[in-house]
């Protein structure tokens, strides 16, 4: 017998079992490849995806707030006069007290006047009266401008009038009698129950959520709240400025009738 035919059949034996081998261990390796490959990359796959949605949840969420939010946001013509600046609130006692809460006297009188009394009405451009949520009047012989007010200028007004009503003895003296009519006097029962339920509304539309925090006293032996706190406050200053540049420079006569073709719809 030939022996190179086993000798053939040998080699594609060794050659058949090598490529058996070969495949097993391609196969194998293959396989600790993907084993070593495949679950990393699944859980890298699948924290990325949720990070993406978890992210694409908080846009959406923090949008539609930011939208909530500037859709009850009212336009003024002053809001680009607002700056907000930390200031410390006085205690209201004591020593730390302000010339507002002084007795009345001339020099009280003026420091509360000269919160408000110089700005009174001031003049907007139609441009900005039509972006108000509610129509005004337009100005008698200042074509194009209607009349407008800052609220914090009524509400200090209202305030100064409680003031005085409440020192009506003093008052008395200074203002006429008639101003102190229940019904008709600028520091009367009425006017003075319209001015403190306008600055109810006013505190709770403003709802100031700076902490007043406690302390505590060792004269009264107790831990007592403390006002004297700081606060974020739109800068007054500022605000008062931009009123003072925008005062009407006309006077306002209330009892003429202009046609008013400024369309907004009331609230």
């Amino acid at each position: 017998m030939d022996m190179s035919i086993f000798a053939r059949f040998g080699f594609l034996k060794r050659a058949a079992f090598d490529n058996d081998e070969e495949r097993g261990s391609f196969l194998s390796r293959r396989h600790g490849a993907l084993s070593n490959d495949t679950h990393p990359t699944v859980w890298i796959k699948w924290l990325l995806v949720v990070s993406c949605s978890m992210n694409l949840l908080l846009f959406f969420t923090t949008q539609s707030r930011h939208s909530t939010l500037s859709s009850q946001v009212l336009y003024s013509p002053a809001q680009d006069a607002v700056r907000y600046k930390i200031q410390k609130f006085h205690r209201g006692f004591g020593e730390d007290k302000t010339i507002y809460q002084g007795a009345p006297s001339p020099e009280v009188d003026e420091a509360w006047k000269a919160l408000y009394d110089s700005i009174g009405i001031i003049r907007i451009p139609r441009s900005e009266a039509e972006r108000l949520p509610n129509q005004t009047y337009p100005f008698i012989g200042d074509s194009g401008y209607y009349i407008a007010e800052l609220a914090v200028f009524h509400q200090l007004h209202c305030l100064n009038a409680i003031r005085i009503g409440l020192a009506r003895a003093y008052y008395e003296k200074v203002f006429n009698l008639s101003d102190f009519d229940p019904l008709e006097g600028s520091y009367g029962r009425d006017h003075l129950s319209h001015c403190l339920d306008a600055l109810r509304e006013a505190v709770m539309c403003a709802s100031d959520i700076s902490v007043i925090t406690w302390k505590w006293n060792s004269k009264a032996q107790k831990s007592l709240g403390h006002g004297d706190i700081v606060h974020s406050c739109r800068s007054f200053e500022d605000i008062r400025d931009w009123s003072a540049r925008h005062k009407a420079t006309l006077k306002f006569d209330n009892t003429v009738f202009v046609e008013n073709d400024l369309m907004i719809p009331e609230f």
